[in-house]
Protein backbone atom coordinates (compact mmCIF):
# COMPACT_ATOMS: atom_id res chain seq x y z
CA UNK A 1 0.00 0.00 0.00
CA UNK A 2 3.03 2.26 0.23
CA UNK A 3 3.68 2.68 -3.46
CA UNK A 4 7.49 2.81 -3.31
CA UNK A 5 9.75 2.01 -6.22
CA UNK A 6 12.48 -0.60 -5.84
CA UNK A 7 15.60 0.79 -4.04
CA UNK A 8 18.76 1.28 -6.07
CA UNK A 9 21.01 -0.87 -3.87
CA UNK A 10 20.90 -2.96 -0.71
CA UNK A 11 22.52 0.00 1.09
CA UNK A 12 19.72 2.28 -0.14
CA UNK A 13 17.21 -0.25 1.17
CA UNK A 14 18.81 -0.14 4.61
CA UNK A 15 18.93 3.66 4.65
CA UNK A 16 15.27 4.08 3.55
CA UNK A 17 14.16 1.53 6.15
CA UNK A 18 16.16 3.39 8.83
CA UNK A 19 14.46 6.64 7.76
CA UNK A 20 11.07 4.89 7.76
CA UNK A 21 9.97 6.18 4.36
CA UNK A 22 6.41 5.68 3.16
CA UNK A 23 3.92 7.78 1.17
CA UNK A 24 0.37 9.03 1.14
CA UNK A 25 0.27 8.04 -2.50
CA UNK A 26 -3.45 8.43 -3.34
CA UNK A 27 -5.35 11.40 -1.90
CA UNK A 28 -8.54 13.28 -2.71
CA UNK A 29 -9.94 16.79 -2.60
CA UNK A 30 -7.81 19.48 -0.95
CA UNK A 31 -5.36 16.97 0.50
CA UNK A 32 -1.90 16.79 -1.06
CA UNK A 33 0.11 13.57 -1.51
CA UNK A 34 3.04 13.32 0.84
CA UNK A 35 6.28 11.60 1.75
CA UNK A 36 6.05 10.41 5.35
CA UNK A 37 9.15 9.84 7.52
CA UNK A 38 9.22 7.77 10.71
CA UNK A 39 12.95 7.34 11.48
CA UNK A 40 14.39 4.62 13.71
CA UNK A 41 17.19 7.00 14.73
CA UNK A 42 17.37 10.75 15.38
CA UNK A 43 17.67 12.84 12.22
CA UNK A 44 19.39 16.25 12.14
CA UNK A 45 18.02 17.17 8.75
CA UNK A 46 16.80 15.61 5.52
CA UNK A 47 16.44 16.99 2.01
CA UNK A 48 14.49 15.27 -0.74
CA UNK A 49 14.69 16.45 -4.35
CA UNK A 50 11.55 15.30 -6.15
CA UNK A 51 11.80 15.13 -9.96
CA UNK A 52 8.40 14.66 -11.55
CA UNK A 53 7.80 12.65 -14.73
CA UNK A 54 7.05 15.90 -16.60
CA UNK A 55 10.47 17.28 -15.58
CA UNK A 56 9.32 19.66 -12.83
CA UNK A 57 11.20 19.59 -9.52
CA UNK A 58 10.50 20.50 -5.93
CA UNK A 59 12.54 20.05 -2.78
CA UNK A 60 11.19 18.82 0.55
CA UNK A 61 13.11 19.64 3.75
CA UNK A 62 12.79 18.76 7.42
CA UNK A 63 15.00 19.19 10.51
CA UNK A 64 15.29 17.64 13.95
CA UNK A 65 13.15 14.55 13.60
CA UNK A 66 13.31 12.44 16.75
CA UNK A 67 13.39 8.67 16.64
CA UNK A 68 9.84 7.34 16.37
CA UNK A 69 8.40 10.73 15.43
CA UNK A 70 6.29 10.98 12.25
CA UNK A 71 6.93 13.87 9.90
CA UNK A 72 4.67 14.47 6.90
CA UNK A 73 6.20 16.34 3.94
CA UNK A 74 3.54 17.37 1.43
CA UNK A 75 4.20 17.19 -2.29
CA UNK A 76 2.47 19.98 -4.22
CA UNK A 77 0.56 18.46 -7.11
CA UNK A 78 -2.42 19.60 -9.24
CA UNK A 79 -5.84 18.13 -8.51
CA UNK A 80 -6.85 15.33 -10.83
CA UNK A 81 -3.29 14.29 -11.68
CA UNK A 82 -0.95 11.33 -11.29
CA UNK A 83 2.85 11.52 -11.66
CA UNK A 84 5.88 9.29 -11.25
CA UNK A 85 8.69 10.76 -9.17
CA UNK A 86 12.43 10.13 -8.84
CA UNK A 87 13.28 11.14 -5.26
CA UNK A 88 16.90 11.84 -4.25
CA UNK A 89 17.37 11.71 -0.45
CA UNK A 90 20.19 13.32 1.55
CA UNK A 91 19.91 12.42 5.23
CA UNK A 92 22.10 13.91 7.98
CA UNK A 93 21.80 11.70 11.03
CA UNK A 94 22.00 13.29 14.47
CA UNK A 95 24.77 11.00 15.70
CA UNK A 96 28.22 11.82 14.36
CA UNK A 97 28.70 13.10 10.86
CA UNK A 98 26.96 10.21 9.13
CA UNK A 99 25.19 11.12 5.89
CA UNK A 100 23.03 8.79 3.77
CA UNK A 101 22.23 9.33 0.13
CA UNK A 102 19.84 7.19 -1.85
CA UNK A 103 17.15 7.35 -4.54
CA UNK A 104 13.61 6.03 -4.55
CA UNK A 105 10.71 6.08 -6.97
CA UNK A 106 7.09 6.94 -6.20
CA UNK A 107 3.83 7.28 -8.06
CA UNK A 108 1.59 9.90 -6.45
CA UNK A 109 -2.04 10.49 -7.37
CA UNK A 110 -4.30 13.35 -6.38
CA UNK A 111 -7.88 12.71 -7.41
CA UNK A 112 -10.65 15.31 -7.57
CA UNK A 113 -12.94 15.43 -4.57
CA UNK A 114 -15.96 13.23 -5.08
CA UNK A 115 -19.38 14.89 -4.94
CA UNK A 116 -22.60 13.09 -4.07
CA UNK A 117 -25.68 14.76 -5.55
CA UNK A 118 -28.85 13.58 -3.88
CA UNK A 119 -32.38 14.73 -4.66
CA UNK A 120 -35.20 13.42 -2.49
CA UNK A 121 -37.44 13.38 -5.56
CA UNK A 122 -35.28 10.51 -6.86
CA UNK A 123 -35.99 8.26 -3.88
CA UNK A 124 -38.99 5.95 -4.11
CA UNK A 125 -39.42 3.95 -0.92
CA UNK A 126 -42.47 2.20 -2.32
CA UNK A 127 -40.52 0.96 -5.36
CA UNK A 128 -37.46 0.37 -3.09
CA UNK A 129 -35.10 2.40 -5.26
CA UNK A 130 -32.63 5.22 -4.61
CA UNK A 131 -31.16 7.23 -7.45
CA UNK A 132 -28.28 9.68 -7.08
CA UNK A 133 -25.43 11.26 -9.02
CA UNK A 134 -21.73 10.93 -8.28
CA UNK A 135 -19.32 13.49 -9.69
CA UNK A 136 -15.63 12.59 -9.67
CA UNK A 137 -13.97 9.22 -9.04
CA UNK A 138 -15.88 6.63 -7.03
CA UNK A 139 -15.18 3.06 -6.01
CA UNK A 140 -18.33 1.63 -4.43
CA UNK A 141 -21.81 2.50 -3.20
CA UNK A 142 -23.16 0.89 -0.05
CA UNK A 143 -26.74 0.99 1.22
CA UNK A 144 -27.43 -0.36 4.71
CA UNK A 145 -31.03 -0.90 5.84
CA UNK A 146 -31.49 -0.70 9.61
CA UNK A 147 -34.43 -1.69 11.75
CA UNK A 148 -35.36 -1.67 15.40
CA UNK A 149 -32.40 -1.34 17.75
CA UNK A 150 -30.21 -0.28 14.81
CA UNK A 151 -30.10 -3.90 13.63
CA UNK A 152 -28.86 -4.38 10.06
CA UNK A 153 -31.69 -5.80 7.96
CA UNK A 154 -29.85 -5.85 4.64
CA UNK A 155 -26.80 -4.43 2.87
CA UNK A 156 -26.64 -3.60 -0.84
CA UNK A 157 -23.32 -2.83 -2.58
CA UNK A 158 -22.58 -1.68 -6.12
CA UNK A 159 -19.21 -1.41 -7.85
CA UNK A 160 -18.73 2.13 -9.20
CA UNK A 161 -15.15 1.81 -10.43
CA UNK A 162 -16.32 2.11 -14.06
CA UNK A 163 -19.09 4.65 -13.56
CA UNK A 164 -19.14 7.79 -15.68
CA UNK A 165 -18.85 10.94 -13.58
CA UNK A 166 -22.07 12.94 -13.48
CA UNK A 167 -24.37 10.10 -14.52
CA UNK A 168 -27.24 8.71 -12.44
CA UNK A 169 -26.78 5.60 -10.34
CA UNK A 170 -29.71 3.58 -9.02
CA UNK A 171 -29.67 1.15 -6.10
CA UNK A 172 -32.58 -1.19 -5.49
CA UNK A 173 -33.30 -3.47 -2.57
CA UNK A 174 -35.65 -6.29 -1.68
CA UNK A 175 -38.25 -6.12 1.06
CA UNK A 176 -36.24 -7.06 4.18
CA UNK A 177 -39.32 -8.46 5.89
CA UNK A 178 -39.20 -5.96 8.74
CA UNK A 179 -39.85 -2.26 9.21
CA UNK A 180 -37.02 -0.09 7.88
CA UNK A 181 -36.23 2.72 10.30
CA UNK A 182 -33.04 4.06 8.71
CA UNK A 183 -31.36 3.85 5.29
CA UNK A 184 -27.64 4.69 5.31
CA UNK A 185 -26.16 5.48 1.90
CA UNK A 186 -22.38 5.81 1.55
CA UNK A 187 -20.38 6.29 -1.64
CA UNK A 188 -16.66 5.56 -1.32
CA UNK A 189 -13.85 7.11 -3.37
CA UNK A 190 -10.63 5.23 -4.27
CA UNK A 191 -8.85 6.58 -1.16
CA UNK A 192 -11.38 5.03 1.22
CA UNK A 193 -13.08 8.32 1.98
CA UNK A 194 -16.82 8.59 1.51
CA UNK A 195 -19.77 10.89 1.16
CA UNK A 196 -23.09 9.78 2.58
CA UNK A 197 -26.63 10.57 3.56
CA UNK A 198 -28.89 9.06 6.22
CA UNK A 199 -32.52 8.61 5.23
CA UNK A 200 -35.22 8.16 7.85
CA UNK A 201 -38.72 7.10 6.75
CA UNK A 202 -41.36 9.21 8.52
CA UNK A 203 -45.07 8.75 9.11
CA UNK A 204 -47.31 10.95 11.25
CA UNK A 205 -51.03 11.58 11.60
CA UNK A 206 -52.21 15.16 11.20
CA UNK A 207 -54.76 16.21 13.85
CA UNK A 208 -57.79 17.97 12.41
CA UNK A 209 -61.49 18.74 12.67
CA UNK A 210 -63.50 16.49 10.41
CA UNK A 211 -65.37 17.99 7.49
CA UNK A 212 -69.14 17.57 7.77
CA UNK A 213 -70.85 16.51 4.55
CA UNK A 214 -74.53 16.55 3.71
CA UNK A 215 -76.17 13.13 3.82
CA UNK A 216 -75.21 11.08 0.76
CA UNK A 217 -73.06 13.93 -0.60
CA UNK A 218 -69.34 14.47 -1.03
CA UNK A 219 -69.03 18.08 -2.13
CA UNK A 220 -67.24 20.31 0.40
CA UNK A 221 -69.43 23.14 1.65
CA UNK A 222 -67.92 26.62 1.92
CA UNK A 223 -68.69 26.69 5.65
CA UNK A 224 -66.46 23.63 6.14
CA UNK A 225 -63.42 24.97 4.29
CA UNK A 226 -61.88 26.75 7.32
CA UNK A 227 -61.36 23.28 8.83
CA UNK A 228 -59.30 22.23 5.81
CA UNK A 229 -57.43 25.53 5.78
CA UNK A 230 -56.39 24.92 9.40
CA UNK A 231 -55.33 21.38 8.52
CA UNK A 232 -53.28 22.63 5.58
CA UNK A 233 -51.34 24.88 7.97
CA UNK A 234 -50.63 21.85 10.18
CA UNK A 235 -49.43 19.76 7.23
CA UNK A 236 -46.98 22.44 6.13
CA UNK A 237 -45.76 22.92 9.71
CA UNK A 238 -45.13 19.18 10.06
CA UNK A 239 -43.13 19.10 6.83
CA UNK A 240 -41.05 22.09 7.94
CA UNK A 241 -40.36 20.44 11.31
CA UNK A 242 -39.17 17.19 9.74
CA UNK A 243 -37.05 18.94 7.12
CA UNK A 244 -35.42 21.04 9.85
CA UNK A 245 -34.63 17.78 11.67
CA UNK A 246 -32.78 16.51 8.58
CA UNK A 247 -35.38 14.27 6.93
CA UNK A 248 -34.14 13.91 3.35
CA UNK A 249 -37.12 12.12 1.84
CA UNK A 250 -40.07 13.28 -0.20
CA UNK A 251 -43.40 13.49 1.66
CA UNK A 252 -46.80 12.32 0.49
CA UNK A 253 -50.20 12.96 2.06
CA UNK A 254 -52.70 10.09 2.43
CA UNK A 255 -56.41 10.81 3.03
CA UNK A 256 -58.53 7.92 4.31
CA UNK A 257 -62.33 8.15 4.52
CA UNK A 258 -64.75 6.18 6.75
CA UNK A 259 -68.54 6.05 7.26
CA UNK A 260 -71.06 4.80 9.80
CA UNK A 261 -73.33 1.82 9.13
CA UNK A 262 -76.35 3.71 7.82
CA UNK A 263 -77.06 2.56 4.25
CA UNK A 264 -75.68 -0.35 2.26
CA UNK A 265 -72.07 -1.43 2.53
CA UNK A 266 -71.53 -0.74 -1.18
CA UNK A 267 -73.00 2.77 -1.01
CA UNK A 268 -70.88 3.56 2.07
CA UNK A 269 -67.78 2.39 0.26
CA UNK A 270 -68.55 4.76 -2.63
CA UNK A 271 -69.40 7.59 -0.25
CA UNK A 272 -66.16 7.28 1.73
CA UNK A 273 -64.06 7.07 -1.42
CA UNK A 274 -65.65 10.13 -3.00
CA UNK A 275 -65.39 12.17 0.21
CA UNK A 276 -61.71 11.27 0.62
CA UNK A 277 -61.18 12.21 -3.03
CA UNK A 278 -62.87 15.59 -2.51
CA UNK A 279 -60.63 16.38 0.47
CA UNK A 280 -57.48 15.27 -1.39
CA UNK A 281 -58.36 17.41 -4.39
CA UNK A 282 -59.10 20.37 -2.12
CA UNK A 283 -55.55 20.21 -0.72
CA UNK A 284 -54.05 20.11 -4.22
CA UNK A 285 -56.27 22.94 -5.39
CA UNK A 286 -55.16 25.09 -2.47
CA UNK A 287 -51.45 24.90 -3.16
CA UNK A 288 -50.19 21.78 -1.36
CA UNK A 289 -47.14 20.81 -3.44
CA UNK A 290 -47.18 17.14 -2.54
CA UNK A 291 -48.49 13.98 -4.10
CA UNK A 292 -51.83 13.42 -2.34
CA UNK A 293 -53.47 9.98 -2.28
CA UNK A 294 -56.93 8.93 -1.14
CA UNK A 295 -58.84 5.76 -0.31
CA UNK A 296 -62.24 4.98 1.20
CA UNK A 297 -62.89 2.18 3.67
CA UNK A 298 -66.64 2.65 4.08
CA UNK A 299 -67.97 0.94 7.19
CA UNK A 300 -65.17 -1.68 7.31
CA UNK A 301 -63.18 0.15 10.01
CA UNK A 302 -65.49 1.47 12.72
CA UNK A 303 -64.10 3.74 15.42
CA UNK A 304 -67.06 2.71 17.57
CA UNK A 305 -68.74 -0.67 17.14
CA UNK A 306 -72.45 -0.32 16.35
CA UNK A 307 -75.25 -2.42 14.90
CA UNK A 308 -76.16 -1.99 11.25
CA UNK A 309 -78.08 1.17 10.29
CA UNK A 310 -76.73 3.12 13.28
CA UNK A 311 -76.11 6.84 12.92
CA UNK A 312 -72.81 7.26 14.76
CA UNK A 313 -70.84 10.53 14.26
CA UNK A 314 -67.59 8.99 15.56
CA UNK A 315 -67.58 6.60 12.61
CA UNK A 316 -68.00 9.36 10.01
CA UNK A 317 -64.43 10.56 9.88
CA UNK A 318 -61.25 10.95 7.87
CA UNK A 319 -57.61 10.35 8.69
CA UNK A 320 -54.73 12.37 7.24
CA UNK A 321 -51.31 10.70 7.24
CA UNK A 322 -48.16 12.52 6.19
CA UNK A 323 -45.53 9.94 5.23
CA UNK A 324 -42.48 9.28 3.11
CA UNK A 325 -43.83 5.92 1.97
CA UNK A 326 -47.22 4.35 1.45
CA UNK A 327 -48.77 3.13 4.72
CA UNK A 328 -48.75 -0.63 5.02
CA UNK A 329 -51.80 -2.77 5.63
CA UNK A 330 -53.09 -2.34 9.20
CA UNK A 331 -56.26 -2.29 11.28
CA UNK A 332 -56.88 1.30 10.12
CA UNK A 333 -55.92 0.61 6.50
CA UNK A 334 -57.02 -2.96 5.68
CA UNK A 335 -56.43 -2.30 1.98
CA UNK A 336 -53.62 -0.50 0.16
CA UNK A 337 -55.47 0.61 -2.97
CA UNK A 338 -54.43 4.25 -2.69
CA UNK A 339 -55.24 6.46 -5.67
CA UNK A 340 -53.29 9.59 -6.53
CA UNK A 341 -55.52 12.65 -6.63
CA UNK A 342 -55.38 14.89 -9.69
Amino acid sequence: MVGLGAPQTAWADEASARLGVRTHHVVAGDEQPAVVLGPRADVAKVEITMTRSDGKKQTLRATKIARGEERVLEVTQPSGSAFDYEAAFVVHWAEGDEVSRFNMRFRLTRIREMELVFDKRDVDLDARTLTFIVKGPAKEAELVLRGEGNAVLATVRKDLSKHVSGTKITLSYEDPGAEILVLDLKVYDPTGGYKGVRLTPVSTSIPHDDVVFDSGKWNIKAAEEPKLEATLVKVRAAIAKFEAAGVELRFKLFVAGYTDTVGSKASNQTLSTQRARSIARWFIGHGLRLDVYYQGFGEDVLAKRTPDETDEPENRRALYVLATQTPGRSSLFPRTNWVRAK
